[in-house]
């Protein structure tokens, strides 16, 4: 996807008002006094939880369109299934006290799940139409108080969905970033629960053995959510350890968009990470 076609063009696509219930989340008037209250209250709960959540964010007829787009593009998606290291990959992986909490940094967390990459996604689909509307874009660089914020470039990761079956799971990680952007739309009907613990570390303070406490022990250590079809949220993942607990027998999938911004206007991920994605199997597991 060439940066053209990363630009927004409502004219192809639903009015946004036929997408976002404004009335209640008024992100294109964001100087009003509503709008102004809306980015106070994220902001809060954001510093208070490491979550801004906004349930019934989008609306009914829009979410049923998208969780179907996401379901229809299944059997391109890349089957992601390899355990994974809570700490590998983030900037502070390999600092001074690894030695003592070595086996905590390589334990090895369950990972599997479907991903639907960004040239996948329909340019005229509704969720891309969100994903790029430009106040969507100013609304979340105000919650996150910086100074520019872009949608990613990246033609493979700048707008993803994790699409979550029986058994799928997301494995305790940080994010490398402190403002993760996502968009639930669908649920699952048992299991799929997102856990985590805000704040557990800060840029002084590890806190290994409060990460070790969290994963031997997440049903008393862990906050859980199970937010419903159609909430928007922005979450603190580089200083919250997280994950998403395996789905439970269910007739639907669990499905999650991922919004990527940056405040890089020409931000794309590295190729070593794109081509390890590319190359998993395409479509639902076999097993």
């Amino acid at each position: 996807m060439t940066q053209s076609t990363q630009s927004y063009e409502r004219s192809n696509r639903a009015p946004i008002e036929q997408l976002i219930d404004l009335d209640q989340y008024p992100i294109h008037d964001l100087d009003s006094n509503a709008g102004r209250d809306l980015v106070s209250k994220c902001q809060q709960s954001l510093a208070d939880t490491a979550g801004a959540l906004l349930p019934e964010f989008v609306r009914p007829d829009a979410l049923s369109r998208m969780a179907t787009e996401a379901e229809q593009l299944v059997e391109v998606s890349h089957r992601y299934d390899r355990p994974r290291e809570a700490f590998l990959g983030h900037p502070r992986f390999g600092d001074g006290d690894l030695d003592e909490f070595g086996d905590l940094k390589k334990r090895l967390h369950d990972n599997r799940y479907n991903q639907v990459l960004n040239y996948q996604i329909p340019n005229d689909s509704d969720l891309r139409a969100l994903y790029l509307w430009p106040d969507l874009t100013e609304f979340v660089r105000r919650v996150l108080n910086l100074g520019k914020l872009f949608p990613s470039q990246c033609p493979h990761l700048a707008l993803t969905m994790k699409i979550a079956f029986e058994g799928d799971q997301d494995g305790w990680h940080y994010d490398p970033n402190d403002g993760v952007v996502t968009l639930q739309l669908q649920t699952p009907d048992a299991g799929g629960v997102f856990e985590y613990a805000p704040y557990i570390r800060s840029d002084d303070d590890e806190n290994y053995q409060g990460v070790a406490r969290l994963f031997d022990s997440p049903d008393t250590q862990a906050t859980r959510l199970r937010p419903a079809a159609g909430t928007f949220m922005i979450f603190n993942g580089s200083r919250s350890m997280h994950r998403v607990r395996p789905v439970g027998h269910t007739r639907r999938p669990r499905v999650v968009a991922i919004f990527s911004y940056d405040g890089n206007p020409d931000m794309v991920f590295s190729q070593s990470y794109v081509d390890l994605v590319r190359n998993f199997p395409r479509g639902r597991s076999q097993d």
